[in-house]
């Protein structure tokens, strides 16, 4: 008779056999399941993402936000890249509800910004800093006590020597807080140079000349819009106002109009204003002066026979007791002049 333990020994690996086989199903079972579960995070994230793509294509920044927030409660490494894109476009493009503060949309923003920092490194991490320091300045603009625009702009630079953020939003800052237009216009040079992001560089170098209201500011804005001429950049409806209002305000003395008149050499300058004040979508009424201003560079040019013919159709333009009385009176007193 056998032991009993031989009698067992064949049902007992039987069990064992059994049991491990039970296990491995399991753990296979087990397996597929998380495969399964990673898989579908995977594919909320990129839905997500999707949708917060299209949402910013949009302009809808804090919805494009919003999702990136809910993807990054699935999987927050998977869209840290996305956050910081938003958020740079976000900071580019502010727009602030009534009785709303700029830290209410940029804290959040400046937080990941900031986070970005960290681990980034050559043209990402200038970017990175370049709006960091806008987020900053932004920030300013509600009283609140903030680290130097300024330094985040450097040290972007200190890496990308001509990144197109900080430069530009550095030229910005400086004419905001007063100093001097040359000062800034380096840096804004450094950002248009760059070839990236022009229509961005363009909208804040503009709007720094803008808000200055000065003689070298108003210049400065005569030299950037005719540098956007010349490289067939599209030039605004909302500049062009603003450039035709230098010439139209500078016939108010005789040495403001001179210094206009000097921003650029004559024969550009015609070039300048017959390419920006004509067309269908220019007022006509506007004509008088414009084309005033295009006699006296004749004028200065040499092309005297030239001037008077242009200001004979000025003023013939302006019957009497109508039209802009500055403009009627230099007519005038050219056509004498040229005519003898």
């Amino acid at each position: 008779m056998q032991p009993v333990t031989k009698l067992l020994d064949t049902p007992l690996k039987l069990i064992g056999a059994v049991t491990a086989l039970i296990s491995l199903v399991l753990g296979a079972s087990q397996v597929v399941k998380v495969v399964g579960e990673s898989r579908e995070r995977r594919r909320q994230v990129a839905e997500l993402q999707r949708v917060a793509s299209e949402q910013q294509k949009s302009g809808d920044y804090a919805a494009a936000w919003a999702s990136l927030t809910e993807a990054s409660k699935i999987d927050g490494q998977a869209v840290r890249t996305a956050q910081e894109d938003v958020a740079m476009a976000w900071l580019r493009d502010i727009r602030i509800p009534g009785g709303s503060k700029f830290s209410d949309v940029v804290d959040p923003l400046a937080a990941v910004l900031t986070r970005g920092t960290l681990s980034a490194t050559g043209v990402r991490k200038a970017d990175l800093l370049g709006h960091l320091g806008w987020a900053y300045f932004l920030k300013s603009r509600d009283g609140a006590s903030v680290a130097s625009p300024e330094d985040s702009y450097r040290e972007a630079v200190a890496i990308d020597p001509m990144n197109p953020f900080a430069q530009a939003h550095w030229g910005h800052w400086i004419v905001w807080r007063r100093g001097e237009i040359a000062d800034a216009n380096p840096h804004f040079a450094a950002a248009v140079a760059s070839g990236r992001e022009r229509p961005y560089v363009r909208r804040i170098q503009l709007a720094a000349f803008r808000l200055y209201g000065s003689a070298d500011a108003d210049s400065a804005l005569v030299h950037a819009a005719d540098e956007m001429r010349r490289n067939n950049e599209p030039i605004d409806a909302s500049t062009k106002r603003d450039v035709f209002s230098i010439y139209y305000s500078a016939f108010n003395s005789e040495e403001q109009l001179r210094r206009v008149l000097g921003v650029l050499p004559p024969a550009d300058h015609i070039v300048f204003i017959r390419a920006l004040f004509s067309g269908p979508d220019f007022d006509a009424s506007r004509a008088p002066l414009r084309d005033a201003t295009v006699a006296m560079l004749q004028e200065d040019a040499g092309l005297r026979n030239d001037a008077l013919v242009t200001w004979r159709a000025v003023r013939a333009a302006l019957p009497p007791g109508e039209g802009d009385t500055r403009v009627r009176t230099r007519a005038t007193a050219a056509i004498a002049r040229l005519s003898r």
